[in-house]
C-alpha cells in the first residue's frame, strides 16, 4: 500500500516496486499539491485517490518517472539519438533549430503527461499572434507553425517509443470529430514554353555591353573619356548546368553531386544517385532524398557541351597542377562535374547567383519590351517545376514524371503538380466529347 507523507504545502506519495539486482528495494514516488482553499475531506479525498491511481500505474509497470519529465528533458536524449544519419542534416539542424528559438522556451517547462492538445493551440496561437522571426523579420507561415507542431509530436512519440510515455496524445486528439481542412492547393513556379525559350536564348546568345568611363568638369558637366563594348558569354560550365536542370528536372544538391563517371557520353544517359546538403555553413554527400537511383536521357547537344566543359575544365586541372583539390590522371572521372577553379566542388549557392545574372542581363540588354523579359520572380527550382509542366501538357503519366523527377511516390507528383494536372480535365472531356458526341447534331 502507498504510503503518504506531508511536506510543506505538498505529499509525499511512495510506493514499493519490488527489488533491484543487488537486493535493494526499489521505492517510487510522487509529489501531489493540493488546490488552495480545499477544505479538509475535499482534500484528503483527492490526495487518497491520486495515491491510488500512483500505486496503480507503478504495479502496472508504467514508467511513471518518464511522464514527469519536462519537454526541455526529453530534448536531450531525443536530439542525441536522432543526430545524423538517423535523420537527415537538414531534417535534424531545422528540428534542433525549431526546439532552440520557439518550441522549448515556450514549453520546455511542461511535463510530457501533461501535453495536449489545448497546450498545442495555445502555443499555435500565439505564434500566430505574437511571434516575429528574428530573422526575416516577419511573423511565421501557417506551413512553419504547423511544422513545429510536428516537431512537437515527433518528441512524445519518441517517448513513446522508450517507454517514458503510453500514448502520444496529440496523435488522436481532434480526430474523431471535425472535418479535416482541404489541403491548400499551390501554384508551383515555373516558366512557359515561350519563356524557357527566352531563357535558352539567354543562356546562348552573345551580349554586347557598352562600358563607358567619364570623367567630370569643374563646371558640372560630365563628357565620356572612352568608350569599349564587351561581348559577354555564358560560361560552358553554367549553359551545362542550366540544360542539365531543365531537361531532367534534378534537385540542385543532385545536379552539383554529379560527377563524370554520372555522364554516359554513348548512351546520354545521366545517371542521379547521390546529393549534396547544405547545413550551419557546411556541404556534405548523401543519398538522394528518395534514397534512390535513377538515369535520365538529354539531348546529344546537352552532350557536346559536357564533352566541351570536360576539356575545358581538364585544362585547369592541368594548369593547377598539384594545387588542384580534385582527381589526376586515370582517376579523373571521379571529379565533380561543377566545380569551383581550384577543382573544388561548386558551391551549392553559386547556381542561384549566375541564374539571376544570366535572367537580368536578359532583361536589360536584350529584351525590347516588358513582354519579352524573363520573368525574375520564377527561382532555380522552378526549373524542375518546368520540365514537370512540359511534361504532363505533352501527357505524360505522373509515374512516369515521378520516375524523372525522383519522386518515391507517384502520389506526390500528383499532389505537388496537382494544378497541372487539373488543367487536364478540360482536355479529357474535348477528348470525351469528339468520341461520343460528335454524331449529335446540337439544336
Amino acid at each position: 500500500m502507498a504510503s503518504i507523507r506531508k511536506r510543506g504545502n505538498s505529499y509525499q506519495i511512495t510506493v514499493s516496486n519490488g527489488y533491484d539486482i543487488t537486493g535493494k528495494k526499489i521505492l517510487e514516488t510522487a509529489t501531489w499539491t493540493p488546490d488552495p482553499g480545499m477544505k479538509k475531506r475535499e482534500l484528503e479525498l483527492a490526495l487518497n485517490a491520486f495515491a491510488v491511481d500512483f500505486e496503480r500505474e507503478v504495479k502496472s509497470g508504467k514508467n511513471v518517472k518518464g511522464g514527469r519529465m519536462t519537454l526541455q528533458e526529453l530534448s536531450r536524449p531525443y536530439l542525441k539519438d536522432m543526430a545524423p544519419p538517423t535523420l537527415a542534416r537538414t531534417t535534424y539542424a531545422d528540428y534542433k533549430k525549431r526546439l532552440e528559438m520557439r518550441i522549448l522556451p515556450a514549453m520546455g517547462h511542461i511535463q510530457i503527461e501533461n501535453i495536449h492538445q489545448k497546450d498545442i493551440n495555445s502555443y499555435r496561437k500565439m505564434l500566430e499572434e505574437n511571434y516575429i522571426s528574428p530573422i526575416t523579420k516577419k511573423p511565421l507561415s501557417p506551413a512553419s507553425i504547423k511544422k513545429d507542431c510536428l516537431v512537437i509530436s515527433a518528441l512524445l512519440s519518441y517517448a513513446v517509443s522508450e517507454g517514458l510515455l503510453d500514448m502520444n496524445m496529440l496523435i488522436y486528439s481532434g480526430k474523431v470529430s471535425g472535418r479535416r481542412q482541404p489541403r491548400k492547393e499551390t501554384k508551383p513556379r515555373y516558366f512557359t514554353l515561350e519563356e524557357l525559350t527566352r531563357f535558352i536564348d539567354a543562356l546562348e546568345r552573345p551580349i554586347d555591353v557598352v562600358h563607358r568611363e567619364h570623367e567630370s568638369r569643374q563646371n558640372g558637366n560630365v563628357r565620356t573619356v572612352k568608350a569599349y563594348t564587351q561581348t559577354i558569354h555564358v560560361k560552358l560550365k553554367w549553359k551545362l548546368y542550366f540544360y542539365i536542370a531543365l531537361f531532367i528536372g534534378d534537385r540542385r544538391g543532385e545536379n552539383i553531386s554529379l560527377t563524370w563517371e554520372d555522364i554516359n557520353m554513348d548512351t546520354n544517359e545521366i545517371n542521379i544517385d547521390k546529393s549534396t546538403d547544405y547545413v550551419d555553413g557546411s556541404m556534405e554527400l548523401k543519398d538522394t532524398k528518395t534514397h534512390n537511383e535513377r538515369q535520365n536521357t538529354v539531348p546529344a547537344y546537352v552532350i557536346s557541351l559536357a564533352k566541351a566543359w570536360k576539356a575545358e575544365q581538364m585544362q585547369q586541372c592541368l594548369k593547377a597542377g598539384e594545387n588542384w583539390k580534385g582527381y589526376h590522371g586515370k582517376d579523373y572521372n571521379k571529379n565533380f562535374v561543377f566545380t569551383q577553379a581550384s577543382g573544388k566542388q561548386m558551391h551549392i549557392c553559386s547556381p542561384a547567383g549566375e541564374y539571376q545574372r544570366i535572367i537580368r542581363m536578359y532583361n536589360q540588354y536584350v529584351a525590347e519590351t516588358p513582354e519579352q523579359r524573363i520573368p525574375e520572380n520564377v527561382p532555380p527550382h522552378g526549373l524542375r517545376h518546368s520540365a514537370a509542366a512540359i511534361l504532363i501538357a505533352n501527357n505524360m503519366d505522373a509515374r512516369t514524371v515521378a520516375g524523372i523527377l525522383g519522386h518515391a511516390d507517384p502520389s506526390t507528383t500528383l499532389n505537388i503538380y496537382s494544378y497541372f494536372f487539373k488543367n487536364k480535365g478540360t482536355e479529357a472531356s474535348s477528348i470525351m466529347e469528339q468520341q461520343l458526341l460528335s454524331h449529335v447534331v446540337v439544336k
